[in-house]
Formats: C-alpha cells, structure tokens, sequence
C-alpha cells in the first residue's frame, strides 16, 4: 500500500492529541477497511502538502496477516508503544473473538488504554473490544448481523446500528464502507471540513454519513421503495424476535388490516409474515451460535422459541442441521 514519505515534517493541528495511528491487523480482517484508513489518511496528507497524519500496521508476532479475501499484508511490525491521545485501530474477523487465543494482544490493547490511547474497534475489532472488556457500557456501533451478540452477552453496552459512534475513551464502527465515513470525520476533527471534502471528492465519495445515520440495509431500502406499509412492518417485526408478536398486531402498528398485511408479504416476498419471522429468529440464533458459548436452549429462548426441541426442529427444517452441529465452541 502507497506510504508517505518519511522524510516530511510533521504539523499538528491538535497539540493536545497526536496524529499518529497504529493499525492493529488481526486474522481474518477485512482489507477493505484497512484500506478505507490508510488511503483517505494518505489522501489527506496529498490534499494538505504535509505529513499531518502518521500511520503504521502491526499484527501480534510482526508476521503477516491474511484477509478474509486471502491477501496477506506485510505489516511494519509487532505490538509498538503507544502514547496518550494516539489511536489504536483493531481490524479483525467478527469470529476473532471466538478463535484469538494469545494474550499478548489483549494486554498490549489494555496497557495502550490505560495510558490513554484512543481504542478504535471497526466492524469485528468492535466485537473484540467488548469481549475483553474495554468496551464495557455505553453506546457501541455495532454492525446489524452482530447486534443480537451485543444484545445478549454485553448487557451493559447499548448496540446501534449506526455507522459510527464515538464516546470519550472508545470509538466503533460497523465496518465495512462505513469505515470511509469514520475515517472522514477524523480527519475533519484534525483538519477540518474543507479537508475532509477534499479527501471524500479525491475518493469518489458520492455522500458522507455522520456517524448517527443507520447502516444501510438494501432488501429493507428497496422494500421501503416498494411499498412502504410492508417496509414498516418488517422494521417492527426485527423489534420482537425474542418475543414474537401475531400478524395481527403488526398490521394494526402499521394501519392496515391482517388480511392486507398478508398479500402484501405474498406480493413481495412470496411468503406470509409467520414465515418471514420465523425466517429472522432462526438466522438470528444462527449467529448467536456461532459467535457465542450460549446453551442451545438458552439461544432458544432469546429467538422466542418456546421449547428447546421445537426450536431444533425448526432449525434442522431450515439449515439442514441441528443447532447442536453449528455450536462454535468458544474458548475463553
């Protein structure tokens, strides 16, 4: 990946803070989003005629790291020391929290916290944040297919499906092309606004989102195009997986009758709304499956399924296999 020259001068805008990045690679992340960092920071510095931003890859042992697509990066080397007001970027798979078994990791990102380093989770890496517990309360960015994880193993963190949030000590991002955004805002908090226009035109970003707006969700978007009752409904249905409502209920939230609520999922979806839920709850405890160590019948419950064995039976009609043959076991 193109790098600045070394040999520029760097200008702080922000004396308070640093301008440096630690880019901490991890198996299975997603080069999109490291990519989406180091080039609008390198667009930045081209735009400004001036190293202001710093940046360097590491990865646990200083050994390469393969993608998720298969690219193996060269990284600048292993866990370095970190200052006050400097970020760390975690990029890593969303299962990392389940396959991650050293702690030199783990107590590098402790120790850059305590000393006051700005932590920095993007789409897995925010997963990984909670599970170690420097991500411990408050608002995270958690990406939609994730936030039933949040929901259930991290109580006291309040899972959005936003682009990006930032609190005082932590900040998140759902990841993927909602890492562009995040890195846009940094760089207009560094740079200011003209900058950060300059960096998003440079990259051919057609709109930048502030971190409050909601990831999108295309099958919902164009349903909402569609017909805007049925994208109502749908939105409402996601409400209530842990405690399914009857169709009946739904059409009165939406204002229509259960009868016009059914041809409109028969329309559109060639499916009636029961199947349409039963459809979500059961990809719902796919993913608390297989991203966390919860019993069976526990997932169960939190999908609204009011017997274990039923649920089983759903899952097996659905998947084609038990919820028993998708358990991950989860190393702590």
């Amino acid at each position: 990946m193109a790098r600045p020259e070394r040999g520029m001068k760097a200008v702080s805008c922000a004396p308070v803070e640093a301008n440096r990045f630690v880019f901490l690679l991890m198996p299975g992340f997603s080069a999109l989003e490291l990519g989406s960092g180091t080039d609008s920071l390198a667009a930045a510095n081209e735009t400004l005629g001036r190293e202001l931003f710093q940046w360097e890859t590491a990865s646990e042992t200083g050994d390469s790291v393969a993608s998720s697509s298969g690219l193996t990066v060269a990284v600048d080397g292993a866990l370095p020391e970190v200052q006050r007001g400097e970020f760390v970027v975690v990029f890593c798979a969303f299962n990392s929290q389940i396959h991650h078994r050293s702690g030199k990791a783990v107590a590098w990102l402790r120790r850059a916290a305590r000393q006051g380093a700005r932590l920095c989770g993007v789409g897995g890496g925010a997963l990984f944040l909670a599970r170690i517990g420097i991500a411990s309360e408050g608002r995270i960015s958690a990406h939609w297919k994730m936030k039933p994880v949040f929901e259930e193993r991290y109580l006291n963190l309040d899972p959005a499906c936003t682009v990006f949030e930032m609190t005082s000590d932590i900040v998140s991002c759902g990841g993927g092309a909602a890492t562009l955004d995040l890195f846009l805002e940094l760089i207009r908090q560094k740079a200011g606004p003209e900058t950060s226009d300059r960096v998003a035109d440079q990259l051919l970003c057609g709109s930048v989102r502030d971190g409050h707006c909601r990831q999108s969700n295309s099958s919902l978007s164009g349903m909402k195009n569609r017909n805007e009752k049925l994208s109502k409904a749908i939105a409402n249905i996601q409400e209530y997986l842990d405690e399914p409502v009857s169709p009946s209920i739904i059409a009165s939230q939406v204002g229509i009758s259960t009868r016009q609520l059914e041809r409109l999922f028969r329309r559109y979806l060639g499916v009636s709304p029961k199947t349409y839920m039963m459809t979500l709850r059961l990809e719902r405890a796919r993913t608390l499956l297989q991203q966390t160590p919860m019993r069976a019948i526990d997932v169960a419950t939190a999908c609204g399924f009011s017997t274990q064995s039923l649920f089983s039976k759903r899952y097996k009609q659905h998947f084609g296999k038990s919820p028993c043959d998708e358990r991950v076991v989860l190393s702590r």
